[in-house]
């Protein structure tokens, strides 16, 4: 199966979309934002890490892999395709 790239960019979207909603989540208006700035881009980042990490992750693992293979013996023998799933 080859890899689909707009599922990857729409998940990617996606994981964005989540992260700033866990940013928004904290106050953001006057010293109450400054004081949880830290904290709101660090749960940002958590979300994104994990949702696009899965994004990524089920990307990789769409794809198939080809390879050729070579063994000793006749020339019948020494020819031949590998085909498997990327884990």
């Amino acid at each position: 199966m080859p890899l689909a790239t707009p599922v990857l960019k729409a998940q990617l979207a996606i994981a964005f979309v989540n992260a700033m909603k866990a940013y928004r989540n904290f106050d953001q208006s006057g010293n109450a934002g400054v004081d949880q700035f830290t904290a709101a881009t660090n749960a940002a980042g958590k979300v994104f890490g994990d949702d696009a990490s899965a994004a990524v992750d089920a990307f990789v693992k769409s794809g198939t892999v080809q390879t050729a293979v070579v063994t000793a013996g006749s020339a019948v023998a020494q020819a031949g395709t590998g085909l498997g799933a990327v884990t």
